[in-house]
């Protein structure tokens, strides 16, 4: 367990400096297609080098993909019954800490109640709120950097300043830390509404589970810090190298490590921390992220941001091979393949503990809830109008998006 705020400042600093700088250092003559040009503008307009020459080859491509309903259709899906009620909650948590009335119009049209109803179709109004408050937050929280159009997005100096605080304050709220978490003020305006998560979790839950929490906050914070220096330095990485990433950044971890919380039950750490509950955790993540990289890959684009699976994707690719339909083709591969791996892993976690009938009813709940959380995003995202994707489906349901 980490004692002081001090040392987790030093952490993200000494973690961030050696595994993850050298990747990024551009060397002369790296690559011919860093010295594209184009005409073809983004907003926060700071896409350069190898990111510039991808945008520009990628500039008015379309995205043919499947109809990936299909694919799910065997999944359990549902909504909670209290998503009106969740609606008003969303906004009035977003009144709370988004001040310009541009960004509080497009996060309210986003839908995030929607999202909250068909991740948590059972839960009572309690565990809502608090789940509610810290999805929004987090939305929120990487908007502030993925978005590009803010200081911090603009300046290394700041985002580092806002990884570190945003850590400390979530260190202390959680009960991890030596000072009274209930004096600290928030470092952010959008860090107060994590507030309403860390007291929410730390009354119901035990320091494994909130230590566990905040562990897979400081990985997200880590890697969305490794994609925002990649973006600053107009780089893109090897896709393994990018899965790697954006397994981190994509923001999954930390709501599957609230998921006992939410179902109102306790796992055992012999069940949490067994090789099969792990790969299930790792699949789950995939999954998602696939999911979410290619719904989000044209707001993505537009925001001047190439750290999505599809560019980098194409990035990689042989330059005799580089189209569309191969890149649509390797993301059906490697959907179908972590799905494959999830079931493999579902498979057997739900061998465990046949004889004792509540651990294996709540083994089986958390594997159910991992496919609502699946196809939560996978609904959620075609319906919200935060990236479109309305605009771009087909009469029979493929997908066709312009880039």
């Amino acid at each position: 367990m980490k004692n002081t705020i001090l040392h987790i400042a030093q952490l993200v600093r000494s973690t961030l400096k050696s595994s993850f700088f050298y990747h990024v250092e551009q060397t002369p003559g790296e690559s011919e297609e860093s010295t594209a040009s184009s005409d073809v503008t983004y907003v926060g307009s700071q896409v350069h080098g190898d990111a510039l020459a991808v945008a520009t080859h990628l500039d008015g491509k379309i995205l043919h993909l499947s109809d990936l309903t299909k694919v799910f259709a065997s999944w359990p899906t549902a909504a909670n019954r209290y998503i009106h009620e969740l609606e008003a909650l969303v906004d009035t948590m977003l009144e709370r800490i988004v001040t310009n009335e541009c960004k509080l119009k497009a996060l309210k049209q986003a839908d995030f109640a929607r999202l909250m109803a068909l991740w948590y179709p059972d839960a009572e109004w309690p565990e809502l709120k608090v789940a509610t408050a810290y999805s929004v937050w987090i939305f929120v929280w990487d908007d502030e950097i993925d978005a590009g159009d803010t200081d911090a997005a603009a300046s290394e100096e700041l985002a580092q300043a806002y990884y570190r605080q945003s850590l400390a304050y979530i260190h202390s709220l959680l009960g991890l830390s030596d000072s009274d978490q209930d004096n600290i003020e928030a470092p952010h305006q959008n860090m107060a509404l994590f507030a309403d998560v860390g007291h929410g979790v730390r009354e119901a839950t035990d320091i494994q589970q909130r230590q566990r929490f905040f562990d897979e906050l400081e990985n997200f914070i880590l890697h969305v810090s490794i994609e925002h220096t990649h973006r600053m330095a107009g780089t893109i990485p090897t896709t393994k190298e990018y899965m790697s990433i954006r397994s981190g950044s994509v923001g999954c971890g930390p709501q599957i490590a609230i998921t006992d919380y939410m179902l109102k039950m306790r796992l055992p750490e012999t069940v949490m921390e067994c090789a099969a509950m792990k790969a299930l955790w790792r699949e789950t993540i995939y999954i998602c992220l696939i999911l979410n990289d290619i719904y989000s890959v044209q707001k993505e684009i537009a925001q001047g941001s190439l750290l999505n699976l599809v560019p980098v994707m194409f990035k990689n690719m042989k330059h005799g091979e580089k189209s569309m339909e191969a890149v649509s083709r390797d993301l059906d591969i490697a959907l179908k393949q972590t799905m494959e791996k999830f079931e493999a892993a579902a498979e057997a976690l739900g061998e465990i503990a046949p004889e004792d009938a509540q651990l294996h009813g709540n083994i089986l709940d958390f594997i159910k809830w991992c496919r609502y959380f699946i196809t939560g995003v996978l609904y959620w995202s075609l319906e919200s109008r935060r990236y479109g994707m309305a605009k771009c489906i087909n009469a029979d349901g493929t997908l066709s998006i312009t880039l």
